[in-house]
């Protein structure tokens, strides 16, 4: 089966334009020309079964055992952002044009249509930033898990375009339907979703500029409230975004979130047990670090003020990080004089 596209967004993310695709096609026949960094499959938690009408089934019998991937996963996320990714693909099953398998297990933290944005903020450590990946996957939860795929469609594409519009290192996400007549309803869904879409970046340039973010869980508001006093009292930061004072009755609460990450001049995230089992939390620090991978100046400045349990992320130990645990105030007062900030005001 030949892979036929029906329908696609392109999505530009200030650099480049990204895209969103549907194609009518086989995952266990992708061609060379559609070879994939990742595949996405969903499972029930820790449940490789290859049943006869699931995809992992149809890897199983391509030659390409999910099982037996899940016994020597690369990375293990499913109690953050729900899914594991595999080590690179070698042997028998490379003739499938798969690079790597992602095991999408959402049952783990809840309800499938709500979780896919933590599928797409937690791939973002294992993108290869120099290189634009492509990510293909079906309508994810659709086949044993049950989930409607119409609802599921507009689930990934809400998520997708978000995230690709960030820049997320995501040249094209490649969704594919083997059935013809389910391909052209999801074609159509996608249609009345592209109608209604827009970029959802920060459009309106008259909204407030902030000296910086401050990104924190609200167990650490105490320490979020040093933070502030320091930034005034050291002449760090006339203006500071508290999500607690800034965000205006009867307005979108992301919006408003994603305005102020784009026009703030630095983001200081206070990380923290509770900073990272907070999906919000994760979702700023990631759309901060999307803006500091663009930007010729740092504009992230993360403070480590208590031990979450486990290093820190390789990314995250190669940002200027202050380290002031185990809540030392002293320290923060030191992190903060510290903080060059007034490099950012040219970013």
């Amino acid at each position: 089966m030949s892979f036929k596209l029906l329908s696609y967004i392109d999505i530009p993310d200030g650099l480049m334009v990204r895209r969103v695709s549907l194609y009518e096609g086989e995952l266990t026949a992708i061609p060379p020309a559609h070879r994939t960094d990742i595949l996405i499959v969903s499972a029930f938690p820790d449940d490789y079964i290859p049943t006869r009408t699931s995809l992992i089934g149809a890897l199983e019998r391509s030659g390409l055992s999910v099982g037996s991937l899940a016994q020597s996963k690369a990375h293990d996320l499913r109690s953050t952002c729900a899914f594991w990714i595999s080590n690179p693909i070698v042997g028998p099953a490379s003739h499938l044009n798969i690079e790597r398998v992602a095991c999408y297990e959402p049952s783990v933290r809840g309800e499938p249509p709500s979780l896919v944005g933590d599928l797409f903020r937690g791939f973002y450590p294992f993108l290869d930033d120099a290189n634009e990946q492509t990510v293909m996957l079906p309508v994810l939860a659709s086949g044993d898990q049950g989930w409607p795929k119409e609802a599921m469609l507009n689930s990934i594409l809400q998520a997708a375009t978000h995230w690709l519009a960030r820049g997320l290192p995501i040249r094209e996400l490649k969704i594919v339907e083997r059935d013809n007549v389910q391909a052209q309803s999801l074609a159509n869904e996608m249609e009345k979703f592209k109608k209604n879409w827009s970029v959802d970046a920060p459009k309106d340039q008259q909204k407030r500029a902030y000296d910086v973010f401050l990104s924190f869980s609200k167990h650490d508001a105490e320490a979020a409230k040093a933070v502030k006093t320091e930034l005034k009292q050291q002449g760090k930061a006339e203006s500071v975004f508290d999500y607690r004072m800034a965000i205006n009755k009867g307005v979108s609460w992301q919006e408003e979130i994603d305005q102020a990450i784009a026009n703030s001049k630095a983001v200081i995230a206070l990380l923290s047990c509770s900073y990272f089992a907070s999906p919000e939390c994760r979702e700023e620090l990631m759309q901060a670090r999307l803006r500091n991978k663009r930007s010729s100046t740092p504009i992230l400045f993360p403070i480590y003020w208590s031990d979450r349990g486990e290093e820190l992320a390789l990314w995250l130990q190669a940002v200027n990080y202050s380290d002031c645990r185990e809540r030392n105030v002293e320290l923060l007062s030191d992190a903060v004089a510290d903080l060059s900030l007034d490099s950012t005001r040219r970013s």
